[in-house]
């Protein structure tokens, strides 16, 4: 019984950090792509530029360890690297114990980088977009909604209809695992989320809406999967 509940344990903490690794490499994206590669140099700190030995990449242990900051120049670093690596752990870890399907894990990981992209500067790179796509689509199949919103998505590249391409191709993404049912209520609770954000900014300007989207499609997920 030790031996099996051992084992357990080691393949649960395997997936874990098979999911915390995967969240480190798409930091790197995050903070790379499309300015610079990807694939070279290697990894680095931004502000010393003194380059990452082994014990400095180990998923969130490295930035506990060192306290979230630079270990040769102390420069802090930012929590959301040691958040998203924990939240992608649990992601895979849900996902190999049958709770979470493999579309609805790959279309969390890609959203959450997706609305990363467009807090930082209200836009994100299509081709980040177009490989999380094809890679849902080869776990489903293509849908009546998805093309609604793929035309749509188009249609506010040429016209200015006060949404945004971006918001417009996610969705079209989200509707290849979700009922048009659902894929409304997402967009309701984006909504909702985006109106409080709104009224409790300062700057009464535009809002990114993916990571509202994100956060709703999120919510609906994890709410399904606890209700069960």
């Amino acid at each position: 019984v030790i031996f099996f509940t051992n084992y357990i344990s080691m393949i649960n903490f395997y997936f874990f950090t098979v999911g915390a690794c995967i969240a480190s490499f798409l930091g790197l994206v995050i903070d790379r792509f499309p300015e610079s590669s990807i694939i070279c140099p290697r990894s680095h700190c931004d502000h010393c530029q003194q380059t990452l030995r082994p014990l400095d990449l180990i998923p969130i242990l490295s930035q506990v360890l060192f306290r979230f900051r630079c270990r040769y120049c102390q420069t802090p670093l930012p929590y959301w690297y040691a958040l998203f690596e924990g939240w992608s752990g649990l992601l895979f870890l849900l996902c190999y114990q049958g709770f979470l399907p493999i579309p609805h894990l790959l279309l969390l990981l890609g959203s959450c980088v997706l609305a990363i992209y467009d807090l930082r500067s209200m836009e994100y790179p299509l081709l980040l977009w177009l490989i999380l796509h094809a890679l849902c689509l080869l776990f489903t199949g293509p849908t009546l909604l998805m093309g609604v919103f793929l035309f749509l998505g188009i249609l506010s590249c040429l016209y200015s209809i006060g949404i945004g391409a971006g918001d417009f191709l996610l969705l079209a993404t989200f509707s290849l695992t979700l009922s048009a049912t659902q894929v409304l209520l997402v967009m309701q609770g984006a909504s909702l989320i985006g109106l409080l954000v709104f009224l409790f900014k300062k700057e009464k300007d535009r809002i990114p809406f993916v990571p509202c989207l994100f956060l709703s499609y999120h919510a609906l997920l994890f709410f399904t999967i606890f209700s069960r």
